[in-house]
This record gives C-alpha cells, structure tokens and sequence, in this order.
C-alpha cells in the first residue's frame, strides 16, 4: 500500500473542500494523512516525521516557501536515515509557484494521482546555503529553486503586504518596483569554482530552476538535475534598462546587456563588501550574507 502525506497551508482557501477531493481521489489501495502548517516552519516538522514514520510520497499543497520547507523537513529525515525511500510532490496553492514552471508538474489533484501510480521522478539536485540567520547565527538551508541577494531579498521582507491585497503576480511587479526605486546597486565580491566577481549588484541569482518572482525566467539555462547551478548576475543595470530587460525575463530568454553576466557554478561563496545583505531563498527571508552555496546533486527525488 503507497502512503502518502500531504502537507496543507493552513491559510489555503477551503482547505476542508480540499481534503474531501483527495480522500475521493485516492479512496482505495492508499493510506493517506493530512497534516497542516499553522506557522512558518512547521512544515519542516511535519515533514520530517512523515519520512521517518515511513510515508512513501510527501505532497506539498502550497507554494514555493511551503514546498521549500518540505524539502528540507525530507533532507534532515535522510540525513538520519540515508536510505528512506521518498518521493516529493507538489499541488501549487501559494503565491509564486515558480519551480513547478520548470518541471512541468501537474497542477490537478488527477494529475498527481498519475504520477504516484506510475511512481513517475526524476532525481534532481538541490542547493545547501550556508548563512547568518536573522538572529545573526550561523545555519544552512536546502533551496529547490532559486537563491539571491540584491533586490530579491529586499523585495521578499516586503512581500506580503502586496500580494495580500492585490494577489501574486501584480503584487510580485509592484514590490519589485517599489524596490527598484530606492534600492542602490550594492558592492559584493563572488568567488566560484570556475570564476570570479566583484563589483556593484542589482541582483545576483543562483538557480536551480528557471523562475522566480511569479513567473520572471531570470535563468533560462538552468537544469534541475546536471550538477550545477545556473547564475545570473545582474550588474550595474539602470532602471529604464531593468524594465525594458523585464519584458524579456518574462519570456525566459537570455538578454544581452554588458552588465547581465551569465555563468554556472557548483558551489560560489558571497560576501557583501558593505552592510550584510538580505536573502531570498525560495521566496522567502531568511537571513544575511555571508552565504556559501554548494550544489547537492542528485538528492532528492521529485515526482514529475
């Protein structure tokens, strides 16, 4: 019998219709629990104990910052036990739902159904980041999709007073252009396995996936399962410039610019030479630079 652990938002519009779907869906030959996140990281929690009560399929039913959590739940669970057999999905429910855009994943609760039956994955990598957290402590954290400091992790602290009031993807531009208004470029220095840089950023973007932002292709070239981390550096770009560019972004092609770099890295170290910077990780604050980021390939399997 396949056990399967779906983690639920808590904050998901009728969360109980939700439920009575999937029971109906999988209603013979599956053993099922539901589980709910109430706070921000707890879905860490509850995916750790389902891996290591024996769940064979985890299914995040959130967005990019809650399915970022169950990964990491799954990897601390593995990291125990190396060799648990689980397989990590996603139903989107959140905001951005940017990494299921470069997997292709299924959006209906049918579609997941398919690919649990065919028990249908890929093995894809993951990034560990290591950082100071808010409280100033050393951490790390698994990221899934994509990691960034500039105005990334500027617009990820403000986030939610816009999408609240005015939903994911105009909320997304509008704190972008907030951000963009006032922000001024800042001075880091990058060290990776094959390259160097030091200079003024705007956004400096290692990625596994292609998205970000609700649906910004920043990284057009990025594989979830080669190895290796797509970055983009977003250099001394002007405003005017950022905005025309955008329209491109969106359409997930490269630009051409003399200040938008195009590299790839296993691992890349980051220090701001000027007040620590904020980090976007999967959507979400997390903490300041400096960050160490290290590719983990192959780590986690993915249904899609």
């Amino acid at each position: 019998m396949k056990r399967i652990a779906f983690i639920i938002h808590g904050k998901i519009k009728k969360k109980q219709d939700v439920i009575h779907r999937l029971e109906s869906t999988f209603h013979d030959g599956y053993s099922l629990s539901f589980l709910s996140s109430e706070y921000p990281g707890q879905a860490i929690k509850l995916s750790f104990n389902a891996a290591q009560e024996g769940f064979n399929y985890i299914i995040c039913l959130g967005g990019d910052g809650s399915l970022n959590e169950v990964v990491n739940g799954v990897m601390e669970a593995k990291q125990q036990n190396p060799y648990l057999n689980v397989k990590v999905g996603v139903l989107p429910f959140g905001t951005g739902n940017d990494f299921i855009k470069t997997t292709n994943s299924t959006q209906s609760l049918s579609g997941i159904k398919k690919l649990i039956d065919e028990n249908s994955f890929k093995e894809i990598d993951l990034g560990l980041v290591q950082f100071k957290n808010k409280a100033g402590v050393d951490s790390s954290r698994y990221f899934i999709n994509i990691t960034d400091i500039g105005i990334g992790g500027i617009v990820v602290q403000k986030i939610g007073k816009y999408t609240n009031t005015l939903g994911a993807n105009v909320g997304y531009l509008v704190a972008i252009f907030n951000t963009l208004l006032s922000y001024r470029n800042q001075p880091v220095k990058a060290v990776a396995d094959d390259f160097a840089f030091e200079g003024r950023v705007k956004n400096f973007v290692i990625a596994n996936g292609k998205y970000f932002g609700s649906g910004i292709g920043i990284a057009p070239d990025a594989e979830i399962n080669n190895g290796r981390f797509s970055v983009v550096i977003l250099g001394e770009v002007s405003l005017i410039d950022f905005l025309r560019l955008s329209v491109t972004f969106k359409k997930c092609k490269k630009v051409t610019h003399p200040q938008v770099i195009y590299k790839t890295a296993k691992e890349i170290a980051i220090d701001s030479l000027s007040a620590p910077q904020p980090i976007d990780l999967d959507g979400e604050f997390i903490g300041f630079t400096p960050m160490r980021v290290k590719v983990q390939p192959s780590t986690l399997n993915f249904l899609c």
